[in-house]
């Protein structure tokens, strides 16, 4: 009877065992395919299953964290405009039970155009972008200015006084994608070139004085002719912010009389008459009125208008940093607006050429004046602020030359008021 009952207990043990081992491990995924758009991110996919289970995947561009029955699938920003696929093995007592596929949009990037056409005026248009992921808008063009709108990009091109065109390029980029878009300005006309800057109705004390330190406009190298120093009031007007440049004059007049020759040299060796014929043809032209400053002007817009710091030059203490003169011109003219400007954006009113006022020449008053005119009538012809042959202290804000209006010289010429 043992043996029977041990036999028994054998059978019964053994089909237990036999039942276990063909019970296999079940698993399955919530999602087998993921999308994912350029920028990246991450999603989850739950894990069901009645076993242990692991996972496996090879690209680099995505990670894959285990998290008990769930796993995170993490993926990178696709800096590329190729669509890219990888997938996520997982594996149960060694065996791939499921896969997921995990796929990527590529970048995209583009414009609804690669060039733009723009009128010398100056314009403000908007770039339709198109594009699935953040971009950005990058430029060297100091005439161009940029900014992201919801539709696209806004472009502001400011207004071209050049007499050639220009071009600029706007590039956007997007990852490791890039877009170029040129934009084209046409030229201004010869008579649409001078760039003026307004000078707002003021007043001051005009000329300067060598006799006593301890009143106003003191300045130790004045010449007599400077003196007395008197209170101007002058109403708003505007002046070139560059003098005026041999390639407008030839425009104008179709011959350049200057001894030292440059598109963008100031015109030189022109009297205070041929000065008035270009003038007359500008104004015709433009169907302004532009004139040459008057020395109250002149001097006002040299030393700053309502913003002047002082300065004994125009600008600055220093006459190197905002003008060409005898001791920095290398015996030449420069290209105008190659030094620092003054206090309202005005270019080489110290040095590189002698400028053309409209007075006629005569001392000063100390009387109280508004918006002086000069003289009726006269001899000589005043003209301010030195040039490349000059020494420091005939370039200062106060003094004042003369000329004949018949002469010419080649350290001579003029800047326009408005």
């Amino acid at each position: 009877m043992k043996k029977i009952a041990y036999l028994l207990v054998l059978l019964i043990f053994s089909a237990s065992c036999s039942d276990d081992d063909s019970i296999s491990t079940s698993l399955s995924v919530s999602n087998s395919e993921l999308s994912f758009s350029a920028d990246g991110g991450e999603q989850m996919v739950e894990i069901v299953s009645n076993g242990f289970w692991d996972c496996d995947y090879t690209e680099d561009w995505l990670l894959v964290r285990q998290q008990q029955d769930r796993i995170r699938v993490i993926v990178d920003a696709n800096l590329t405009g190729n669509e890219r696929t990888a997938y996520i093995q997982v594996f149960s007592d060694g065996e791939a039970k499921a896969q997921i596929i995990v796929l990527q949009e590529g970048l995209m990037l583009d414009a609804e155009a690669s060039d733009y056409e723009v009128q010398y005026l100056g314009e403000e248009f908007i770039i339709p972008v198109d594009c699935n992921s953040a971009w950005e808008a990058g430029h060297e063009a100091e005439w161009i200015e940029t900014q992201q709108e919801a539709n696209g990009l806004k472009v502001v091109v400011s207004r071209n006084y050049q007499m050639q065109e220009r071009t600029g390029e706007i590039v956007l980029t997007a990852g490791e994608l890039q877009k170029s878009i040129a934009v084209n300005q046409t030229a201004s006309p010869w008579y649409d070139s001078f760039e003026m800057v307004a000078v707002e109705a003021g007043s001051f004390y005009m000329g300067a004085q060598n006799t006593s330190s301890s009143e106003m406009n003191y300045d130790e190298s004045a010449y007599i002719v400077e003196a007395p120093v008197h209170h101007v009031t002058l109403a708003g007007y505007n002046i070139g912010v560059f003098e005026v440049t041999q390639a407008q004059w030839v425009a104008a007049m179709g011959t350049n009389p200057s001894f030292i020759q440059g598109d963008n040299l100031p015109v030189e060796n022109v009297s205070w008459e041929q000065v008035q014929v270009f003038i007359a043809l500008l104004n015709e032209a433009s169907g302004k009125e532009y004139r040459l400053p008057t020395e109250a002007e002149w001097e006002f817009a040299a030393r700053g208008g309502n913003l002047s710091e002082g300065f004994k030059y125009s600008g600055y203490s220093v006459l190197g940093a905002c003008g060409w003169y005898y001791s920095n011109s290398e015996s030449t003219t420069h290209e105008v607006g190659t030094k620092f400007p003054n206090e309202l954006g005005i270019y080489d009113m110290n040095g590189n050429v002698r400028e053309w006022c409209n007075d006629w020449f005569e001392y000063y008053s100390s009387d109280e004046t508004s918006d002086p005119q000069g003289p009726g009538y006269g001899d000589m012809k005043v003209n301010r602020g030195g040039g490349w042959t000059t020494p420091a202290a005939n370039c200062r804000n106060s003094y004042r030359q003369t000329d004949y209006p018949s002469e010419a010289s080649q350290d001579l010429g003029f800047r326009l008021a408005l």
